[in-house]
Protein backbone atom coordinates (compact mmCIF):
# COMPACT_ATOMS: atom_id res chain seq x y z
CA UNK A 1 0.00 0.00 0.00
CA UNK A 2 2.71 2.25 0.48
CA UNK A 3 4.73 1.26 -2.45
CA UNK A 4 1.22 2.31 -4.24
CA UNK A 5 1.24 5.92 -2.45
CA UNK A 6 4.72 6.65 -2.93
CA UNK A 7 4.39 5.95 -7.12
CA UNK A 8 1.51 8.00 -7.69
CA UNK A 9 2.06 11.15 -5.68
CA UNK A 10 5.13 12.37 -8.01
CA UNK A 11 3.00 11.97 -11.15
CA UNK A 12 0.39 14.32 -9.24
CA UNK A 13 3.60 16.86 -8.80
CA UNK A 14 4.64 16.50 -12.17
CA UNK A 15 1.16 17.20 -13.91
CA UNK A 16 0.98 20.34 -11.23
CA UNK A 17 4.54 21.72 -12.42
CA UNK A 18 3.73 21.07 -15.88
CA UNK A 19 0.68 23.33 -15.85
CA UNK A 20 2.44 25.87 -12.85
CA UNK A 21 5.21 26.19 -15.53
CA UNK A 22 2.68 27.03 -18.82
CA UNK A 23 1.88 30.00 -16.51
CA UNK A 24 4.58 30.74 -14.51
CA UNK A 25 6.02 34.48 -15.15
CA UNK A 26 9.37 33.47 -15.92
CA UNK A 27 9.13 32.45 -19.81
CA UNK A 28 11.78 29.83 -21.19
CA UNK A 29 13.42 29.31 -24.49
CA UNK A 30 11.02 26.74 -25.57
CA UNK A 31 8.14 28.64 -24.88
CA UNK A 32 8.98 31.67 -27.07
CA UNK A 33 10.04 29.07 -29.92
CA UNK A 34 5.94 27.44 -29.19
CA UNK A 35 4.42 30.63 -29.29
CA UNK A 36 6.11 31.86 -31.84
CA UNK A 37 5.45 28.83 -34.30
CA UNK A 38 1.67 28.86 -33.02
CA UNK A 39 1.15 32.44 -32.29
CA UNK A 40 2.71 33.78 -35.30
CA UNK A 41 3.82 30.99 -37.80
CA UNK A 42 1.05 28.95 -37.57
CA UNK A 43 -2.28 31.90 -38.38
CA UNK A 44 0.02 32.71 -41.22
CA UNK A 45 0.32 28.96 -42.57
CA UNK A 46 -3.21 28.64 -42.32
CA UNK A 47 -4.41 31.71 -44.50
CA UNK A 48 -1.90 30.69 -47.29
CA UNK A 49 -2.70 27.03 -47.22
CA UNK A 50 -6.83 27.74 -46.84
CA UNK A 51 -8.48 25.58 -48.70
CA UNK A 52 -11.92 26.41 -48.02
CA UNK A 53 -12.83 28.96 -45.26
CA UNK A 54 -11.86 32.64 -47.33
CA UNK A 55 -10.93 31.27 -50.11
CA UNK A 56 -11.94 28.97 -52.96
CA UNK A 57 -9.00 25.92 -52.39
CA UNK A 58 -11.03 22.72 -53.73
CA UNK A 59 -13.89 23.50 -55.61
CA UNK A 60 -16.35 24.41 -53.12
CA UNK A 61 -17.36 27.96 -51.98
CA UNK A 62 -15.27 29.54 -49.18
CA UNK A 63 -17.19 29.49 -46.34
CA UNK A 64 -16.92 32.65 -44.76
CA UNK A 65 -15.87 35.06 -47.30
CA UNK A 66 -17.11 38.04 -45.99
CA UNK A 67 -14.88 38.00 -42.29
CA UNK A 68 -12.12 37.48 -44.45
CA UNK A 69 -10.60 41.11 -44.17
CA UNK A 70 -11.20 41.45 -40.70
CA UNK A 71 -9.73 38.19 -39.68
CA UNK A 72 -6.53 39.11 -41.66
CA UNK A 73 -6.63 42.59 -39.83
CA UNK A 74 -7.27 41.27 -36.60
CA UNK A 75 -4.68 38.50 -36.21
CA UNK A 76 -2.24 41.09 -37.61
CA UNK A 77 -2.62 43.07 -34.78
CA UNK A 78 -2.48 40.19 -32.63
CA UNK A 79 0.25 38.75 -34.03
CA UNK A 80 2.26 42.23 -33.83
CA UNK A 81 1.36 42.45 -30.22
CA UNK A 82 2.69 38.78 -29.57
CA UNK A 83 6.21 40.48 -31.00
CA UNK A 84 5.87 43.47 -29.18
CA UNK A 85 5.40 41.69 -25.52
CA UNK A 86 7.93 38.85 -26.50
CA UNK A 87 10.93 40.84 -27.44
CA UNK A 88 10.29 44.43 -24.93
CA UNK A 89 8.14 42.52 -22.37
CA UNK A 90 7.44 45.60 -20.38
CA UNK A 91 6.91 45.56 -16.95
CA UNK A 92 4.66 48.74 -16.49
CA UNK A 93 1.38 47.62 -14.81
CA UNK A 94 -0.85 49.76 -17.70
CA UNK A 95 1.50 48.62 -20.65
CA UNK A 96 0.93 44.80 -19.38
CA UNK A 97 -2.97 45.02 -19.14
CA UNK A 98 -3.39 46.64 -22.53
CA UNK A 99 -0.85 43.97 -24.16
CA UNK A 100 -2.69 41.08 -21.98
CA UNK A 101 -6.68 42.87 -23.00
CA UNK A 102 -5.44 42.77 -26.56
CA UNK A 103 -4.22 39.00 -26.24
CA UNK A 104 -7.06 38.56 -24.41
CA UNK A 105 -9.24 39.37 -27.20
CA UNK A 106 -7.46 36.95 -29.63
CA UNK A 107 -7.52 33.96 -27.79
CA UNK A 108 -11.71 34.35 -27.03
CA UNK A 109 -11.79 34.86 -30.72
CA UNK A 110 -9.49 32.05 -31.73
CA UNK A 111 -10.98 29.72 -29.69
CA UNK A 112 -14.56 30.67 -30.89
CA UNK A 113 -13.34 30.28 -34.35
CA UNK A 114 -11.59 26.78 -33.76
CA UNK A 115 -15.04 25.52 -32.57
CA UNK A 116 -17.11 26.83 -35.76
CA UNK A 117 -14.56 25.47 -37.79
CA UNK A 118 -14.58 21.86 -35.89
CA UNK A 119 -16.76 20.48 -38.00
CA UNK A 120 -15.29 21.01 -41.21
CA UNK A 121 -11.98 20.09 -39.45
CA UNK A 122 -13.39 16.78 -38.42
CA UNK A 123 -14.39 16.24 -41.96
CA UNK A 124 -11.29 17.80 -44.04
CA UNK A 125 -9.21 15.16 -41.79
CA UNK A 126 -10.17 12.47 -44.62
CA UNK A 127 -8.26 14.34 -47.55
CA UNK A 128 -4.68 15.67 -45.10
CA UNK A 129 -5.63 19.16 -44.39
CA UNK A 130 -8.04 19.16 -41.48
CA UNK A 131 -5.31 19.64 -38.83
CA UNK A 132 -5.16 23.58 -40.02
CA UNK A 133 -8.17 23.52 -39.15
CA UNK A 134 -6.97 22.58 -35.31
CA UNK A 135 -4.55 24.96 -35.36
CA UNK A 136 -6.62 27.71 -33.30
CA UNK A 137 -6.95 25.59 -30.59
CA UNK A 138 -3.24 26.17 -29.61
CA UNK A 139 -2.76 29.65 -30.82
CA UNK A 140 -6.10 30.60 -27.98
CA UNK A 141 -3.63 28.96 -25.58
CA UNK A 142 -0.78 31.05 -26.60
CA UNK A 143 -2.02 34.01 -26.68
CA UNK A 144 -3.69 33.33 -23.52
CA UNK A 145 -1.20 32.34 -21.52
CA UNK A 146 0.93 35.53 -22.82
CA UNK A 147 -2.22 37.87 -21.62
CA UNK A 148 -2.08 35.47 -18.56
CA UNK A 149 1.98 37.13 -17.89
CA UNK A 150 1.29 40.22 -19.24
CA UNK A 151 -1.47 41.55 -17.52
CA UNK A 152 0.09 39.88 -13.83
CA UNK A 153 -2.80 37.89 -12.93
CA UNK A 154 -0.61 35.65 -10.52
CA UNK A 155 1.08 38.52 -9.09
CA UNK A 156 -1.43 41.03 -7.57
CA UNK A 157 -4.90 41.92 -7.85
CA UNK A 158 -5.46 44.07 -10.51
CA UNK A 159 -6.80 48.03 -10.01
CA UNK A 160 -10.41 49.12 -11.16
CA UNK A 161 -8.13 51.46 -13.67
CA UNK A 162 -6.06 48.50 -14.41
CA UNK A 163 -9.11 46.06 -15.29
CA UNK A 164 -10.73 49.58 -17.48
CA UNK A 165 -7.45 49.82 -19.45
CA UNK A 166 -7.91 46.01 -19.93
CA UNK A 167 -11.55 46.10 -20.94
CA UNK A 168 -10.56 48.92 -23.78
CA UNK A 169 -7.83 47.21 -25.39
CA UNK A 170 -10.03 44.40 -25.93
CA UNK A 171 -12.33 46.71 -27.28
CA UNK A 172 -9.90 48.58 -29.39
CA UNK A 173 -8.25 45.19 -30.39
CA UNK A 174 -11.80 44.08 -32.19
CA UNK A 175 -12.90 47.96 -33.23
CA UNK A 176 -10.09 49.02 -34.81
CA UNK A 177 -9.59 46.12 -37.13
CA UNK A 178 -13.29 45.93 -37.70
CA UNK A 179 -13.35 49.76 -38.69
CA UNK A 180 -11.01 49.36 -41.24
CA UNK A 181 -11.88 46.14 -42.81
CA UNK A 182 -15.73 47.72 -43.41
CA UNK A 183 -13.01 50.97 -45.04
CA UNK A 184 -11.64 48.27 -47.45
CA UNK A 185 -14.46 46.34 -48.55
CA UNK A 186 -16.02 49.55 -49.24
CA UNK A 187 -13.28 50.71 -51.32
CA UNK A 188 -13.79 47.43 -53.46
CA UNK A 189 -17.29 47.16 -53.63
CA UNK A 190 -17.04 50.77 -55.40
CA UNK A 191 -14.00 49.60 -57.30
CA UNK A 192 -15.83 46.46 -58.59
CA UNK A 193 -19.50 48.50 -59.22
CA UNK A 194 -17.30 51.05 -61.41
CA UNK A 195 -15.95 48.19 -63.27
CA UNK A 196 -18.89 46.19 -63.86
CA UNK A 197 -20.98 49.35 -64.36
CA UNK A 198 -18.85 52.41 -65.24
CA UNK A 199 -17.16 53.54 -68.53
CA UNK A 200 -14.23 52.24 -70.32
CA UNK A 201 -11.84 55.11 -68.39
CA UNK A 202 -13.81 54.65 -65.05
CA UNK A 203 -13.36 51.10 -65.26
CA UNK A 204 -9.19 51.04 -65.77
CA UNK A 205 -9.18 53.31 -63.18
CA UNK A 206 -11.12 51.23 -60.70
CA UNK A 207 -8.68 48.04 -62.36
CA UNK A 208 -5.83 49.84 -60.55
CA UNK A 209 -7.25 50.33 -58.00
CA UNK A 210 -8.31 46.57 -56.95
CA UNK A 211 -4.92 45.17 -57.81
CA UNK A 212 -3.51 45.64 -54.14
CA UNK A 213 -6.22 44.19 -52.51
CA UNK A 214 -7.42 41.19 -55.05
CA UNK A 215 -6.19 38.69 -52.13
CA UNK A 216 -9.00 40.46 -49.87
CA UNK A 217 -12.06 40.43 -52.64
CA UNK A 218 -12.38 37.36 -54.39
CA UNK A 219 -16.51 37.26 -53.49
CA UNK A 220 -16.41 40.46 -54.94
CA UNK A 221 -14.53 39.34 -58.08
CA UNK A 222 -17.31 36.75 -58.34
CA UNK A 223 -19.65 39.78 -59.25
CA UNK A 224 -17.58 40.73 -62.69
CA UNK A 225 -17.77 36.95 -63.59
CA UNK A 226 -21.34 37.14 -63.01
CA UNK A 227 -21.64 40.23 -65.61
CA UNK A 228 -19.48 38.59 -68.02
CA UNK A 229 -21.75 35.46 -67.73
CA UNK A 230 -24.86 38.43 -68.02
CA UNK A 231 -23.51 40.79 -70.69
CA UNK A 232 -24.58 39.98 -74.15
CA UNK A 233 -22.20 43.22 -75.79
CA UNK A 234 -19.33 40.97 -76.90
CA UNK A 235 -17.29 44.81 -76.73
CA UNK A 236 -18.48 45.36 -72.99
CA UNK A 237 -18.11 41.27 -72.36
CA UNK A 238 -14.19 41.21 -73.60
CA UNK A 239 -13.64 44.10 -71.40
CA UNK A 240 -14.74 42.41 -68.56
CA UNK A 241 -12.29 39.60 -69.42
CA UNK A 242 -9.39 41.64 -69.78
CA UNK A 243 -9.66 43.88 -66.74
CA UNK A 244 -10.32 40.84 -64.69
CA UNK A 245 -7.21 39.32 -65.99
CA UNK A 246 -5.36 42.24 -64.98
CA UNK A 247 -6.61 42.54 -61.62
CA UNK A 248 -6.41 38.98 -60.52
CA UNK A 249 -4.00 37.46 -63.50
CA UNK A 250 -5.85 34.69 -63.98
CA UNK A 251 -8.38 33.67 -67.17
CA UNK A 252 -12.04 34.54 -65.90
CA UNK A 253 -13.39 31.76 -68.48
CA UNK A 254 -11.91 29.48 -65.57
CA UNK A 255 -14.05 31.15 -62.41
CA UNK A 256 -16.95 30.92 -64.74
CA UNK A 257 -16.63 27.32 -65.87
CA UNK A 258 -16.65 26.86 -61.78
CA UNK A 259 -19.43 29.78 -60.86
CA UNK A 260 -21.65 27.33 -63.19
CA UNK A 261 -20.99 24.26 -61.58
Amino acid sequence: MQALNLSTVPVAKKKNRFWRRQFAPEITIPQIIFDIAFGAVGPVLCFVFDPIVFRRGIGAAPLFPDYQIFTYLFSAVQIAVLFSWLIFRPRNELTGSIIGGALTSGALFCLTTACILAPFSLLGLMFGIGIFGFTPFVTAFVYLRNAFRAAGFRATRPKAATLSMLAISVLLAVVLPLLLSLEIRSVITTAVNEVVHGNPRQADFAAHRLIPLRFFAESEMNEIVNAYLAEQDPERRERLKVLYHQITGEDIEVQAHLLRD
